[in-house]
């Protein structure tokens, strides 16, 4: 990284008789007018003499200041860059440089356009010579200053252009655009643009790109074809390629032209087989698929036919905004994207303006992480050996013949104000003494209170508990406070909360969550009537719709039991949000809340997508790692499955294969191991519930109905690379084997929120709406009374 301290820049324009400019191969980066940063113990007139010296013997060269252009930034000291004229020069006063080259305003312009190397370094030159001629070699001295021009959202929460959206997608604000402003403009210097060569070593050393990458890279940000960028085109191509931006919306669409121009290699406006299959070579090396030539070849063939029968063997990009918008052509999210944040260099840059590298002092040793509460070991699972072959199961509603549990007395009451929230809780004995509460009631009461200090209810109704805490500031972050200044705060933003003290309350729920996980079974049974809600993925607006609709008054007061099937991070701006709203409900109702693991609750995929770098860009580097180490071992505990009523299966995925252990019995979902840190090493039934899909009917070849038959309606998940795809014959095998009516399972996307596939007796859910910035709705499934009820709910 450059340093940040003041810095003085020299540069002359030398021309000659026959309007040629002298240019010469600054750094090895492309070719510039002679430049020199003034030392400290020289002066800008010596600077500049020496550089006239150096290339002509002729008396009197020097004419006077060009421009002078301060470049100012937010928290460092300017860059002064002056640029003197000397000229003309006589073709035997000339001195040969060796490096050096004449070039004509015109064979610049031709430089550029045939991309030759070394190439020009930035337009300057062509502009101060254009300005030397129309002023007739008498030119006026001018004065310049350049700083950053911010992209950002209109402070009304108006309509946000394309733009905007995409740079608050990848969370670039203010303070982390002055950063790369400062760091583009360093890197450039003497020029304020950046050519091929610049580019190459600022996005190879300081991004993490790939030396490959770098061309198409190039590319697609050269959006005007100038074969030179400015800092607005290198800020948006950054955003684009940031791992936590959104693959939805406005921000998709942009990612989406760019990915285009990455892959369109001739830049020709189409995408040849040959480059399509690039991508499609691309897209099965993320997901850890074969890439030789006849599988590579194969799977682009059959992905070109989505593009429909007219696209042949060149595809347009409106064809492909298209395809990719709509959800026909699957994979681009984990494409065109950095391995790391383009802010992560910068974040550990040295603070200091000006350090003294004389002072001779050693750096300070790396800190360790700190860690804001000291976690603990898992508790080991007890196993007496003792299991009754009579007990209830789990969650049962108890038989007719059985003794029913005695009910009692719950020891708060609410008052709901009209529009159904909480207004207030009291426990009753704290009502002693009013007409609530009768004479002969109040020893019953005081003698319980020792009793009652013990029970669950408390923590619900206790406010100052962790997650009665967590719910509280989320309802702040949830809605718009109107105000001046710093007092100002959109809905779905923290405002001024500390971090800290949110990430310390975060941690501490986790804990204790974990707790709660750990000891129950892997297979959950519940009673009806229960919601069932498929993928959330980072969408805490629709999960606030949902509680709205569906538990207003909080999971503990409402008559019905609440399952997740998984997926909570990852795609939506929010996943540390939704975490932290349901590991808080899980604590306050832990027998009605159910939360489930999906493939996303794997630290390989959110790694590959953005959950990590979401918790490292609220928390900061350091607190942020803790946050999601601590919600990944949450993660670890989740149950896999669930039955409601002992007639209803729910998954995240699919079914396990009879092929796997357990032979396709429920009952083995039990055995798998707490925690499960890394399911496709430890427990291939685990692996594949999570990961499976039904067959569709496009995918009916005669190979693969044939490798379903000899495997029992199973056959390998082409479109994940991993797990498998199951058949309706396998569903009703499955069903029968289990003694069960129906499977409900998220995992897929659906344009109205649900699907009821293989002869109704499958449910896909999906709980997620406008998901990737496409028009489906997000609904759910109420089990209650023997019926499957769809419930689709509004979330605009």
């Amino acid at each position: 990284m450059p340093s940040r301290c003041s810095m003085e820049i020299v540069s002359v324009l030398i021309f000659d008789g026959d309007d040629r400019i002298l240019l010469e191969n600054f750094q090895n980066r492309g070719l510039w007018l002679p430049t020199e940063q003034k030392q400290e113990s020289s002066t800008l007139l010596s600077a500049v003499q020496r550089i006239v010296d150096t290339y002509t013997d002729q008396k009197d060269a020097l004419r006077g200041v060009l421009r002078t252009n301060f470049t100012r930034f937010a928290d460092a000291a300017p860059i002064v860059h002056v640029t003197f004229w000397a000229g003309p020069i006589s073709k035997e006063n000339i001195k040969f440089v060796a490096g050096s080259q004449w070039m004509t305003v015109e064979e610049m312009k031709q430089n550029l356009e045939d991309a030759l190397n070394p190439g020009l370094m930035g337009l300057e030159p062509v502009k101060f010579f254009t300005q030397i001629e129309e002023e007739h070699n008498m030119p006026m001295s001018s004065l310049g200053e350049t700083t950053l021009e911010y992209i950002e959202g209109p402070a009304d929460g108006s309509q946000q252009t394309p733009q905007q959206a995409l740079l608050k997608s990848a969370k670039l604000g203010r303070k982390e655009q002055e950063l790369l402003f400062q760091e583009f403009m360093e890197t450039c210097q003497p020029s304020h643009y950046m050519n091929r060569a610049t580019f190459n070593v600022y996005m190879t050393t300081l991004k993490g790109a790939r030396p490959e990458m770098v061309d198409g890279l190039f590319r697609a940000f050269d959006v005007h074809r100038h074969h030179l960028l400015t800092f607005k085109e290198v800020l948006i191509g950054l955003a684009t390629l940031e791992p936590c931006t959104q693959h939805g919306g406005a921000p998709a669409e942009l990612r989406c032209r760019y990915m285009f121009r990455y892959y369109d290699a001739n830049h020709d406006g189409y995408l040849q087989f040959e480059e399509f299959k690039n991508m499609v070579r691309d897209i099965r090396d993320h997901k850890g698929l074969p890439n030789d030539e006849q599988s590579l070849r194969e799977d682009a063939i059959n992905s070109a036919k989505l593009f429909g029968e007219d696209t042949k063997d060149m595809l347009p990009s409106a064809e492909f905004l298209s395809a990719v918008g709509t959800l026909k052509f699957r994979g681009t999210s984990i494409l065109f994207r950095l391995p790391q944040s383009c802010m992560a260099q910068l974040k550990k840059r040295d603070s200091s303006p000006c350090s003294d590298s004389d002072s001779g002092e050693e750096p300070p040793a790396k800190k360790q992480r700190p860690k804001l509460i000291d976690s603990k070991k898992p508790k080991g699972s007890s196993d007496n050996g003792e299991v009754s072959i009579f007990k209830q199961p789990e969650g049962r509603a108890p038989s007719s013949q059985g003794k029913s549990p005695k009910y009692e007395l719950a020891t708060h009451t609410v008052r709901v104000r009209r529009t159904g929230s909480l207004a207030e809780v009291m426990a009753l004995w704290d009502l002693q003494g009013t007409s609530a509460v009768s004479g002969s009631a109040v020893h019953h009461l005081e003698g319980d209170i020792s009793r009652v200090q013990r029970m669950p209810s408390i923590d619900s109704f206790n406010l100052r508990s962790h997650a009665n805490e967590m719910l509280s500031g989320l309802r702040y972050f949830e809605r718009a406070v109107k105000g001046e200044g710093e007092k100002h705060k959109p809905a779905f933003d923290w405002g001024q909360v500390d971090r800290s003290a949110l990430a310390r309350c975060l941690l501490t729920l986790c804990q204790q969550v974990r707790e709660v996980l750990m000891d129950e079974p892997r297979l959950i049974k519940i009673r009806s009537p229960t919601y069932i809600l498929g993928d959330i993925h980072g969408n805490y607006c629709d999960l606030v719709s949902f509680e709205k609709a569906l538990w207003r008054l909080g999971p503990v007061l409402t008559p019905a039991n609440f399952l997740f099937l998984g997926d909570y991070v990852d795609r939506g701006d929010y996943g540390v949000e939704v975490v932290a709203y349901l590991v808080a409900q899980k604590m306050l109702a832990p027998h009605k809340f159910f939360l489930l693991r999906g493939n996303h609750e794997l630290r390989s995929v959110q790694e590959m997508f953005h959950f990590k770098s979401e918790c490292l860009e609220k928390f900061g580097e350091d607190i942020g790692l803790q946050v999601w180490d601590a919600v990944n071992d949450c993660f670890d505990a989740m149950p896999l499955a669930a039955t409601v009523d002992d007639r209803v299966f729910c998954v995240h995925g699919g079914i396990p294969s009879p092929e796997n252990e357990g032979g396709g019995y429920i009952e083995a979902i039990n055995k798998i191991p707490v925690p499960l840190p890394d399911p496709e090493a430890e427990s291939p039934v685990a692996w594949e519930i999570l990961w499976s899909d039904p067959i569709s009917l496009d995918l009916m070849t005669p190979e693969v109905m044939r490798d379903m038959r000899e495997h029992h309606g199973f056959t390998f998940n082409t479109r994940r690379g991993t797990a498998h795809f199951f058949s309706c014959n396998a569903l009703f095998s499955f069903l029968e084997r289990n003694g069960l009516s129906h499977v409900i399972r998220a995992h897929e996307v659906q344009e109205v929120g649900f699907q009821v596939q293989q002869q109704g007796k499958l449910l896909t859910v999906f709980s997620s709406s406008r998901y990737c910035g496409g028009s489906n709705e997000a609904a759910c499934v109420l089990a209650d009374n023997y019926k499957l009820r769809m419930i689709r709910i509004d979330t605009t």
